[in-house]
């Protein structure tokens, strides 16, 4: 299941791979950062009300739509064997997902060490969504749901997204998109600048991802796709 995120080499049962790069397990994560990285500090604060409160208002607010019916709509599609979940937070979208294999992957130690006290069966990762801690070709659906944009080059994620995934393997990606007063609010807000909905159709179909269903969601934009 794992791979060295530096080399793409495989991993032994101390995490140590091929060219010598350790990894750890620790408080019921694996670690393939080794660091204390400095996750945003606003999510970070956020984090124990994040699923119940920040996230369902924040998304309402922006798009008048329910966050929990976005989730349930994406974990219904990505329901199969093995499913990675990018930027994972508290790994709510589990609850509506059915996975024999349950990957939750974040950049904050803070979210994972919520999401393993409310959420044991899923394996927590603490791993970079640029370079995916995951063997090429070994999930059947991935999921990352309002994070890639955050990314200073979404389309180095979206290419990973594809490596991991097994031919007809699904995904589903949810992003902002620079499409009018919202997303230019959220955009200062964030210290980001957002792609539009063409960068994102180009960048998946570069990446033998098939566009199945697009849907705007006020500044947000879902993507489910299929790899070719």
């Amino acid at each position: 299941m794992f791979a060295c995120p530096i080399d793409g080499s495989s991993l032994d049962d101390s995490l140590t791979c091929e060219k010598g790069h350790k990894f750890s397990y620790n408080n019921g994560i694996y670690d393939f950062i080794n660091q204390d990285y400095k996750a945003d500090k606003l999510l970070e604060s956020v984090a124990p009300i994040y699923e119940q409160i920040w996230a369902p208002f924040g998304f309402f607010l922006t798009s008048a739509l329910s966050y929990n019916s976005l989730l349930k709509k994406i974990g219904s599609i990505m329901s199969s064997e093995v499913v990675l979940d990018i930027g994972t937070g508290t790994g709510r979208l589990f609850d509506f997902t059915n996975c024999k294999t349950c990957i939750g992957m974040d950049i904050s130690n803070k979210f994972l060490y919520i999401l393993k006290q409310k959420r044991s069966k899923v394996i927590a990762v603490h791993g970079n969504a640029e370079t995916l801690p995951i063997k090429s070709a070994s999930v059947d659906s991935v999921s990352s749901i309002l994070v890639i944009h955050m990314l200073k080059n979404p389309q180095v994620a979206i290419k990973e997204i594809s490596r991991v995934l097994k031919n007809r393997g699904k995904c589903a990606i949810v992003v902002l998109i620079s499409n009018g007063f919202i997303s230019r609010i959220l955009s200062k807000w964030w210290k980001i600048n957002p792609k539009d909905d063409n960068y994102y159709v180009a960048t998946i179909k570069e990446f033998s991802l098939k566009i199945k269903e697009k849907q705007i969601m006020g500044p947000w934009e879902l993507f489910i796709c299929e790899k070719n």
